[in-house]
């Protein structure tokens, strides 16, 4: 039976790039998508038995719950959960004085980088905990990193990217004595639409990474240290710092 993966995100970008990288080594994936994506239906016609197409909104807890059923449907157990699913709101170059704090980016942002991978850890919890290898990973940022920062703006991303960091980890405190392994994973500067066309990577080789990256956590390789350092690592395997 084929290991199994649910990607949220997955209709473009690194989600789309990790659908793939995953199907062309043998996995059952679940690709979780907000709406029809065109690139997505056509790796769907070249694995039609590999790939389930699951609706799933991040930010809705109904969708999310419908998600888990479907996918339990489908399967008796998960072994690895991606939440790629985030955005990127708001204009960047704006300082303190010019954001418009009376629009809801903020809120907006939190809901999709924060509060939804939270949630679709909750629902698909117990699939994972029937799994083998219950891994977990978080799809970060280095704009997460408190220690490393340097920006002077971009207050929404960085500060959901923070939040999602203190999430894998407390999942960490709580999951890793029940044998989950959980990371939090920096995809690297992607040519994607969140990361604009002057980008280091193009989005398959950030998913080779982190493929990569994954299959070593699940070896028992890039184990968590004493004061959770190596719980946040990049596409390569580098540990950040918090």
């Amino acid at each position: 039976m084929s290991e199994t993966v649910l990607i949220t995100g997955a209709g473009r970008g690194v989600g789309l790039a990790l659908t793939k990288e995953f199907l062309a080594a043998g996995y059952r994936v679940f690709a979780g998508v907000r709406k029809t994506c065109h690139l997505l239906e056509k790796v769907k016609e070249q694995y039609p038995a590999a790939l389930s197409l699951i609706p799933l909104d991040v930010t809705e807890m109904a969708s999310v719950r419908a998600a888990a059923a479907k996918v339990a449907a489908e399967t008796p157990a998960l072994e690895t959960l991606i939440n790629n699913a985030g955005v990127y709101l708001g204009d960047k170059t704006r300082t303190l004085e010019e954001l418009d704090l009376e629009d809801n980016h903020l809120q907006q942002t939190m809901e999709v980088n924060a509060f939804g991978p939270l949630r679709v850890v909750q629902q698909f919890l117990p699939l994972l905990a029937a799994g083998g290898k219950r891994i977990i990973v978080n799809i970060s940022s280095e704009a997460g990193s408190i220690g490393d920062c340097w920006r002077r703006q971009e207050y929404a991303y960085t500060m959901s990217k923070a939040a999602l960091n203190m999430q894998t980890r407390i999942l960490h405190n709580y999951l890793s004595p029940r044998g989950f392994k959980i990371k939090a994973i920096h995809p690297g500067w992607v040519r994607t639409d969140m990361g604009g066309k002057e980008a280091d990577l193009d989005p398959a080789t950030s998913a080779g990474g982190i493929f990569n990256v994954i299959q070593r956590v699940a070896a028992g390789e890039l184990a968590t240290k004493e004061g959770g350092e190596g719980i946040f690592l990049d596409y390569q395997g580098k540990i950040l710092r918090w």
